[in-house]
């Protein structure tokens, strides 16, 4: 009995220092494996913590809203951006010059309208019809009774230069008991005086007229000093034709007066005549004037 006794107490001491030592060997385990456990259960815990993250990001759907607006708070990307699409402007603005060329075929329906002041340009070409009868009166190579008049527009003005001394008063002189004065440069001889009055007038009406008004004193031209012309106005004046054939033709002038004098018209007779290739005049100056 006593050494079941003493065997039954071996047993519980040995089991109490098995548990003793179990006990001392398990806060050994334990505290590695809670030391253990914690250092796993930080990255659980932060795996767990990682995962409320995203689903506390999940509802806060509205947060990532407010964080888009702060994508573009951030000004340099704005910048960048803004960068981009001033570039992608100027990219536009060359399709800008296509539509430019569509408004240019736009464009086109206006040459119409150019065409359309062609037509008032028409008219301008019935200027070259006014610029035929502003043919030099020197150079007529058609008569009628509208260019008749020009012609003897020029024919009276050549003829008052000449009766005038030309340009300018020459030197006078005596002769016969008579007061004479020489023609200017231009005219002042016999030969220079029939080329200029040829001009408008027949050779023979020329010298005609040379012959009974000048006189020849040392080769060179005198007239007796005195003033000549009329008051009929002929730029005012009218022509009808009374005889005609190819090389020669009559017109009878209606000439008038100026108002003040109250006097009838006068009616002169001009003859023409074709010398070469245009028309003079045959009718001697002082007979018209």
């Amino acid at each position: 009995m006593k050494i079941n006794t003493k065997l039954s107490a071996l047993c519980i001491a040995a089991t109490l220092m098995s548990v003793a030592q179990a006990a001392a060997a398990a806060p050994a385990v334990t505290a590695p494996a809670e030391a253990t456990q914690p250092s796993v259960a930080s990255p659980a815990a932060s795996a767990p913590a990682q995962v409320p993250a995203p689903a506390a990001s999940a509802p806060a759907t509205t947060p990532a809203p407010a964080q888009a607006p702060s994508a573009p708070a951030s000004p340099t990307p704005a910048a960048a951006a803004g960068s981009a699409k001033t570039a992608t402007p100027v990219a536009p603005s060359a399709p800008a010059q296509r539509p430019s060329t569509s408004v240019a075929p736009a464009a086109a329906p206006t040459v119409p309208s150019t065409a359309k002041p062609s037509k008032p340009q028409q008219p301008s070409t019935s200027a070259p019809a006014a610029a035929a009868t502003s043919v030099k009166p020197t150079q007529l190579d058609k008569l009628n009774h509208e260019s008749a008049v020009p012609l003897v527009l020029e024919a009276q003005s050549r003829y008052q230069y000449a009766i005038s001394g030309g340009s300018s008063v020459g030197e006078s002189f005596q002769l016969n008991g008579k007061s004479y004065r020489y023609l200017s440069e231009d005219i002042g001889t016999k030969t220079k005086l029939i080329s200029y009055l040829t001009q408008a007038y027949t050779k023979q009406a020329s010298e005609q007229f040379v012959g009974k008004f000048f006189v020849e004193v040392n080769g060179r031209l005198a007239q007796l000093n005195a003033d000549g012309g009329n008051l009929l106005e002929f730029g005012r004046a009218t022509a009808k034709m009374v005889t005609m054939t190819p090389v020669k033709r009559s017109y009878l002038l209606t000439v008038p007066y100026p108002a003040q004098t109250k006097k009838a018209n006068e009616k002169i007779t001009v003859n023409f005549e074709k010398v070469g290739s245009y028309w003079k005049i045959s009718s001697a100056p002082h007979v018209i004037f």
